[in-house]
């Protein structure tokens, strides 16, 4: 078989299927262009989801003659001169295939004008069709239409109107958070879906997007050091979905899917948010171009660092601290200024300094009324019960109380009803328990005991030889965290333990860590101390229907409010809830 050259129109078709999967990248590709030339207002233009038109009107600088037909060629770009500015990339666009490969699979229209002189360039499916002056005002205009017509494998893979428009559309909200400076409008079928005016504020961008009660619980970031500097805003905890989509990263206002930073928010929630929940999250990485490479994939939508690890360091690190200093309680609705009553409980004599509070008036024991007799009468059992013991042992240590709150009832044994000047508090008696111990258990164990126990019954785990051959190949990072493999079998077994996991399910332990090995090569110990500490917590923690005297719900209440993070249970479920002054006088309609 003899090699050939390939003629330039396949070669672009062939450069189109790496470039363009759908209408959305045509998009993606050319509003880069139209960025990269300055623009100050993008319009798009969509119909039937891209496949029956896709506009884009600019008003940048807009090209010559020379360049308006030079624009057509492979590998024609204004924006790199030489190898060492592959090494310094600025632009969003840089090799110089998007016009050339769209073109290929499509009728291209070009009008472009620099302000002095302007041309039309029509394309069809890779062959020039016409060039001619054109009288457009300083700016570009790009029509696509028969997008991939020529290529039926293409177009059999294309979904549904909607769903290619959804990716479009996704994309755009994407473009507006990183260039907030940029007046974006988006219209399908002659209908506008979103719009944008350009003022640089990127919150007002995230309230068009994601509405107004997210934009109230967003919190704004800048942090950073000598060669990184992150800015943007991250949700509050009561603001979450169920994927990883509304995590937005961008790396010099580029819009990029960097797994490193993503994983680096994500842990930063972990201790709040519930299993498979996710922040919404818009963080910019400034970093020297000349330590990141956009050269990695034909989409441009991953980098690499050169300093990966510093960076998800960094990241935890700073949105730890942010959350960490913000009030994540769960608000009802808004706070509004209103009159707050003077409470009768400021005679309490209370000594913040000790494990328990001292209540110096008499305390009224808590009825449980059972209703459901034979005879219809009221049974009234008072009930006067302290913490239970075990629970009293895992109070934490001493820390300073972030707010005083006033116990004032419990219902259904499970729910204690407080207040404050500010308002009412309902919390989860059960979901606070648990976070009073999980806190207590993660102090406890943050520099585990490893000195080593004999295990009374070994512990065997059974693997596959191909997996069991891994193991064996990485078990001393298994070793480094005290659990030793012996062969056995089809496995191994462990015959000592460290002390610190007296306490937790060490079967299931060990084998998470095993997974991890086979997985990672290496282990998060750090996740699975969190985990299982969350389920001890939990066992270890007060029921539902347990009826509490009012010290002992109090020395609940003041003890969450000693925790690091008392807004959530270890699982992500909320251990309090706030009702404003405002919003109850709203409720009983005393307030319009």
């Amino acid at each position: 078989m003899k090699i050939i050259q390939l003629d330039e129109i396949l070669a672009n078709k062939i450069a189109a299927g790496e470039v363009i999967e759908r209408p959305a990248n045509v998009v993606k590709e050319l509003v880069e262009n139209s960025i990269d030339a300055n623009a100050t207002k993008i319009d798009i233009h969509i119909e039937e989801g891209g496949m029956n038109l896709i506009e884009i009107i600019d008003n940048g600088v807009g090209m010559d003659e020379e360049d308006a037909r030079l624009c057509f060629s492979r590998h024609a770009t204004s924006k790199i001169h030489s190898d060492q500015d592959l090494f310094c990339i600025q632009t969003l666009g840089f090799r110089g295939e998007a016009i050339p490969s769209i073109a290929s699979i499509s009728h291209f229209v070009l009008k472009t004008s620099d302000g002095k002189e302007g041309s039309t360039v029509v394309y069809e499916f890779g062959k020039l069709i016409d060039h001619q002056q054109s009288d457009l005002h300083k700016g570009t205009r790009i029509t696509v239409t028969k997008l991939f017509q020529n290529v039926p494998a293409r177009l059999k893979y294309v979904k549904s109107v909607n769903a290619e428009f959804a990716h479009i559309q996704s994309y755009v909200e994407r473009l507006s958070l990183s260039h907030p400076e940029i007046a974006f409008t988006l219209l399908h079928n002659q209908k506008l879906t979103f719009k944008t005016n350009g003022n640089g504020n990127l919150l007002e961008v995230i309230h068009q997007i994601y509405g107004l009660s997210v934009v109230k619980n967003m919190l704004k970031v800048s942090f950073g050091n000598h060669e990184f500097k992150i800015d943007g805003y991250i949700g509050k905890i009561e603001v979450n979905r169920a994927s990883k989509n509304h995590i937005v990263t961008l790396v010099n206002h580029r819009v990029v899917k960097n797994q490193i930073a993503m994983d680096a928010i994500h842990m930063a929630y972990r201790r709040y948010l519930a299993d498979n929940r996710y922040p919404i999250a818009v963080v910019d990485i400034q970093i020297d171009p000349y330590l990141v490479d956009v050269n990695v994939h034909p989409s441009k939508l991953e980098v690499k660092f050169s300093k990966e690890t510093e960076l998800k360091e960094l990241i935890i690190k700073g949105i730890t601290e942010a959350l960490e200093k913000a009030n994540l309680t769960y608000q009802v609705k808004e706070e509004k200024p209103v009159f707050k009553p003077r409470l009768d409980q400021l005679d309490l004599d209370i000594d913040l300094k000790q494990e328990t509070v001292n209540v110096v008036k008499e305390l009224e024991p808590v009825y449980h009324h059972d209703v459901f007799q034979e005879n219809h009468e009221i049974k009234q059992t008072a009930v006067h019960e302290p913490l239970p013991e075990k629970a009293v042992e895992n109070l934490p240590v001493y820390k300073e109380m972030k707010k005083k709150i006033f116990v004032k009832a419990q219902i259904h044994g499970t729910y204690i009803v407080c207040e404050d000047e500010s308002g009412m508090y309902l919390v989860d008696q059960h979901a606070a328990q648990e976070r009073i111990n999980y806190e207590y258990f993660l102090e406890k164990y943050s520099h585990p005991d490893m000195t080593m126990r004999d295990l009374l019954i070994p512990i065997t785990v059974e693997y596959p030889l191909s997996e069991c051959m891994i193991i064996e190949e990485r078990k001393e990072l298994l070793k480094k965290v005290g659990i030793n493999l012996y062969p056995f079998g089809n496995g191994f077994i462990i015959k000592q333990l460290p002390m610190w996991m007296n306490q937790i399910d060490e079967h299931i332990f060990i084998e998470d860590m095993i997974h991890q090995v086979l997985k990672d090569n290496k282990i998060d110990l750090l996740s699975l101390q969190e985990h299982a500490i969350a389920t001890l917590s939990c066992k270890a923690s007060l029921k539902g229907n347990t009826h509490l005297s009012l010290e002992g719900m109090q020395n609940i209440i003041d003890n969450l409010m000693r925790c690091d993070n008392p807004y959530v249970c270890p699982h992500g479920r909320p251990t309090i809830i706030h009702y404003s002054s405002y919003e109850l006088e709203k409720l009983f309609k005393r307030v319009v």
